[in-house]
Order: C-alpha cells, then sequence, then structure tokens
C-alpha cells in the first residue's frame, strides 16, 4: 500500500498499522505568543524542503500544559505544537473523514493520546489536530489576540480541505467530533463568523455544547487573576516568559481549583458575536449539517467523594463563578441531599447545555438532531468514549453487543448521516418536538421521550460568569 502524501506543507512518509496508514506530527501551522496562528510554510526552511521526504511516523510537539513541567517526560511539549494525526485505510481512496478535537477542559490534551482511538482502523480518515491550550490559546492579554485556540482549529480544518484528496479523505463528506472542551469548541466553531464551517456535513458532540462561549470580562478577569495570584503587574508581561514559566504561573494560580470552565471561547465580536445563536441557526438553514449531542445527567459522580463544605463554597464558584447561585436555585429544592448537590452540577454543566442545544437546534426547518443519553459506566464524564475504546475482552456480554450496534449507529452516521443498525432495526429517532432520544444502558438501546424534563428558559447559556 502507497505510504506517501504530497500536501500543501510537505511531502511525508507515513507508517503502516493495522491494514492504514499513520502519518504523525504533520505540521499545518506556526504558533506564535497569543498570537492567531500563521500558516506552515516548508520553504521557509530552505530551498528543496518542499519536495523533499519527511518521515511522519513519530508524534509531534504537543501543546503545553502541566505534564510538560515534568522533567522525566519524553514527549516534546511547546508553544508551536500545531500539528495533526491522521489514520487513513487508503491514500488513493475517498473515505469520510472524521476531525477529532480533543477534550481536557481547555488545559490538558493533545494528539499523542486520542480520545476517540475507536475510529481508527475504520473505513473513515481518522484526524486529529493539536491546538493550544490554557493561556496559550484562550487567554486574553494585552497585546494579543482573542480566540487563539479556536483559530488553530480553524486552521487545521482548513489544512485538511486543502489536503482531503492527498490522504484519502471525501472532501464532501467531513464530520467534526469532539469530547468535553473538543465538543465545546465544536459547538463554537459553529456558532462563529467563519465560512469554513460551512463545508462541515456533521458534527458529533459527546459531553460539551456551547455553554464555555464566554463574555470578554469574565475571559479578561481570568487572565488578569492568575497574574494577580503570581504579583505579575500586567498581563502584558506575559510575553516576556518562557514556555515553562507561563505554565507554572497558569499552574501556581489553578492550584487546587476545579478549572475546568476557566478558559474558553470569548464573545470577541470578530470570530465570535454576541449573536452567536442566531449565527448558528443561520449556519443550519444555510447547509443543513446534522448532529449527533450525547451527555448523561449524573457525569460528575466522582464528586461525591468531596465534602459538602468545598462542594458549596468552593467548588460551585469554580464551576459556574457568579452564574453558581442561578443555576443552585433553579435546579435544586429549598431541601437537598449532597446526592441532590452532584446531581445538580452535574446537570448544569452537561444535561441541561446539550437538552438546550438540541432544542435550539431543532427549531430550525428540516434540522436532523440526534440526542443520546448515556449511562453507561454510571453516566462518568465522557463515559460512553471511554465505552467505544474499552478493549472488548474487557467487558460483560451484554456490553459488548450493544456498544457493537452502537458504534455502527455512530459509523453510519459517519457515513450517511442517517444512524441506523440493521441487525436489530433499530433506528435513531430524530429529537424533534416529541423530543426523542436514545438511551443506551447495560443491555439495550430504546427510545424514549424526555419532553417532561423542562427547564427554566431564562437560564443563562454561558455556565461560567465572573
Amino acid at each position: 500500500m502507497k505510504k506517501i502524501m504530497k500536501t500543501t506543507t510537505g511531502t511525508y512518509h507515513g507508517v503502516m498499522d493495522h491494514n492504514h496508514v499513520d502519518f504523525l506530527g504533520v505540521p499545518f501551522g506556526y504558533g506564535r505568543r497569543f498570537k492567531r496562528a500563521e500558516e506552515f510554510s516548508m520553504a521557509k526552511f530552505g530551498p528543496g524542503e518542499f519536495n523533499k521526504l519527511h518521515y511522519a511516523v513519530h508524534n509531534g510537539v504537543q501543546p503545553m500544559q502541566d505534564e510538560a513541567l515534568n522533567q522525566n517526560n519524553k514527549i516534546p511539549f511547546g508553544e508551536n505544537c500545531l500539528n495533526l494525526d491522521i489514520c487513513t485505510p487508503d491514500v488513493d481512496g475517498k473515505f469520510p473523514i472524521v476531525i477529532e478535537f480533543y477534550g481536557g477542559g481547555f488545559l490538558h490534551g493533545g494528539n499523542y493520546n486520542k480520545q476517540m482511538s475507536w475510529l481508527d482502523h475504520q473505513s473513515v480518515v481518522h484526524v486529529v489536530p493539536n491546538y493550544r491550550l490554557g493561556l496559550f490559546g484562550w487567554g486574553i492579554v494585552e497585546g494579543g489576540d482573542s480566540n487563539v485556540g479556536l483559530t488553530d482549529q480553524l486552521m487545521a480544518i482548513q489544512w485538511v480541505l486543502d489536503n482531503a484528496s492527498s490522504f484519502g479523505g471525501d472532501v464532501h463528506n467531513i464530520t467534526l467530533a469532539g469530547l468535553s472542551a473538543g465538543a465545546k469548541s465544536i459547538a463554537a466553531l459553529m456558532s462563529s463568523n467563519s465560512t469554513i464551517l460551512d463545508r462541515v456535513q456533521k458534527i458529533m458532540l459527546f459531553s460539551g455544547g456551547v455553554q464555555t462561549i464566554r463574555d470578554w470580562d469574565t475571559a479578561k478577569k481570568v487572565s488578569e487573576r492568575i497574574c494577580q495570584d503570581n504579583s505579575i503587574k500586567s498581563t502584558k508581561d506575559l510575553f516576556n516568559l518562557t514556555d515553562d514559566g507561563l505554565q507554572l504561573i497558569q499552574q501556581r494560580a489553578i492550584g487546587q481549583h476545579i478549572a475546568t470552565n476557566w478558559f474558553g471561547p470569548v464573545i470577541d465580536n470578530d470570530l465570535i458575536s454576541a449573536d452567536w445563536s442566531s449565527k448558528l441557526i443561520e449556519r443550519l438553514n444555510r447547509t443543513h449539517f446534522k448532529t449527533i449531542i450525547s451527555a448523561a445527567s449524573n457525569e460528575l459522580e466522582s464528586y461525591h467523594s468531596m465534602g459538602m463544605d468545598h462542594l458549596e463554597n468552593e467548588v460551585l464558584f469554580d464551576l459556574f463563578g457568579g452564574n453558581g447561585a442561578i443555576f443552585k436555585k433553579e435546579l435544586l429544592a429549598e431541601k437537598y441531599s449532597k446526592n441532590d448537590f452532584v446531581k445538580m452540577l452535574g446537570t448544569a454543566m452537561y444535561r441541561l447545555p446539550a437538552r438546550r442545544l438540541a432544542g435550539l437546534l431543532a427549531k430550525a426547518q428540516d434540522a436532523e438532531v440526534y440526542c443520546n443519553s448515556a449511562e453507561v459506566f454510571s453516566g462518568r464524564h465522557g463515559g460512553i468514549i471511554r465505552y467505544l475504546n474499552m478493549p472488548t475482552d474487557e467487558l460483560n456480554i451484554d456490553y459488548r453487543k450493544n456498544r457493537q450496534y452502537l458504534l455502527n449507529l455512530l459509523l453510519d452516521f459517519i457515513e450517511t448521516g442517517k444512524p441506523y443498525e440493521e441487525e436489530i432495526k433499530y433506528e435513531w429517532p430524530v429529537f424533534d418536538d416529541d423530543q426523542l432520544v436514545m438511551e443506551l444502558d447495560s443491555d439495550d438501546l430504546k427510545s424514549r421521550s424526555i419532553i417532561s424534563q423542562r427547564f427554566s428558559e431564562d437560564l443563562p447559556w454561558q455556565s461560567y460568569k465572573l
């Protein structure tokens, strides 16, 4: 099988793996401190470099994160981390393309550790780009650009569009897939002013939606708070730090806080407008993209190990800032238990945003939205992805059977946009006025209505607010 591809950023030799070809660490852009990425050009390295054969057989530089501060780590980390990994069935084929954006609270992750490895070695091209994290990608800094991490993702999508035919991808059949922060990124991209997303036919959001699109003041205050905690006078001074230095001051400021929502896309009235929800519906009406939204109500079960005082007085503010009091008032009864409180946190973080986003999209004419209520592995955060990735011999018989059915439905959605499982004659219901969702448990796939699960229309879309 052919293992070479010629792209707009160079010529690369991949490696065979399970009858597929992997290309690792392929560059698509340059990352500059607090600035939107520049396109990668092999010509900068000298004459003849563009046509020279480069071996893409090792992971590229990974985005800066706490793990980079471990001196015994052999993985390369750095700010200039804009590269992507590709797993393709055949560089001369024409397969559906899935671009995965990883999760990790906008603080962790990289393509060296794929979250959706279940997509590898299928009849699809699986692409995983890196994007910058934390302050590097999402900080609002004096003299810097906004939505840097989001534009990293846009540049990666554009690279895929420009080079699909070089690695066996069908440019007319592209799906964006993401878990947690990856899903939140995709939802923000679809709500943005960029026309690049008009080329995307399908999106799959696992445990994430538009809830991390935040106002400018909130994003600015996060950066300023990190500076204050490190006795740094101005965010402009962050330009002068080394990569490790910037990561270290971020780590110090976060400390024991749960910073899942501290970073994310920001309304800058450039890439993302204040009327982002209207932009999202306009794109849907224009392109008719199809959507899968998956979330569980108890994705924060692990929080039961925390004390009630800590949950009420610290975790609630860490997750939602000033909006925590609003969610607590609207989603909890006057008298509540610790179990009720933990369930409220999970609902506010995941189920509520998922249902509201599904309802918003479903209002568009001829919209095709598919929702899933996943309770596998006690509904833990991203449990459905863990379910799809787990080795077969570690699952009981019922879980094995239904895992294959679920996989078939997702692959059918990727290929055709119509998720249907032929063996059990199951058709994933469209989320419409009846609000039908697919419910996945240990031994069954079934459809049920969640129309009785109502939430106030006055609740804020923005989860975290300062």
